[in-house]
């Protein structure tokens, strides 16, 4: 009768259970990994589109000013803290120094930017200098190049 009794339960045994819990926990591991991937691309890719923006409204404020003001009309190099000062651009709280990011102009007009070393950062990481970067170079900026190995742009500033 003891037979009978044993044969018609059902459910999992103790090792059957913990060889569930064991699969479900390196399941969980390997999605935090994928997930934080993800997280920290993304914070990447938010870092570049504010260089972007940086330069959308550096070239607002050259379009707008005239004279001295204008970038690179003599007066001294425009910076982040600048286009938020006048109202180009709503917040550079993604900086950590606003002031030491500054916009240059070429003999023909092109607007460069130079973020130096640690004013952005995506997680734990920083970004490396970016000197003398025209829109072109802005708008083609990729992750490898600001957060792996910082470069200098092709063009030069207006002497």
């Amino acid at each position: 009768m003891f037979k009978n009794v044993m044969k018609d339960e059902r459910g999992l045994s103790l090792v059957e259970l913990l060889a569930v819990v064991v699969i479900m926990a390196i399941i969980a591991g390997i999605g935090a990994v994928a997930i934080s991937s993800v997280i920290q691309k993304n914070r990447e890719d938010a870092g570049i589109s504010n260089v972007q923006s940086l330069v959308s409204a550096a070239n607002l404020y050259q379009m707008s000013e005239t004279g001295d003001a204008a970038i690179g009309g003599g007066a001294a190099a425009v910076t982040a803290a600048d286009l938020v000062t006048k109202n180009y651009i709503s917040q550079a709280g993604f900086l950590a120094t606003p002031a030491n990011v500054t916009f240059d102009a070429t003999t023909t007009g092109k607007i460069l930017i130079t973020v130096p070393a640690n004013m952005l950062t995506a997680g734990s990481r920083k970004n490396k200098e970016i000197k003398y970067y025209n829109e072109k170079e802005v708008a083609d900026l990729t992750r490898e190049i600001l957060w792996e190995s910082g470069a200098t742009g092709t063009d030069t500033p207006a002497p």
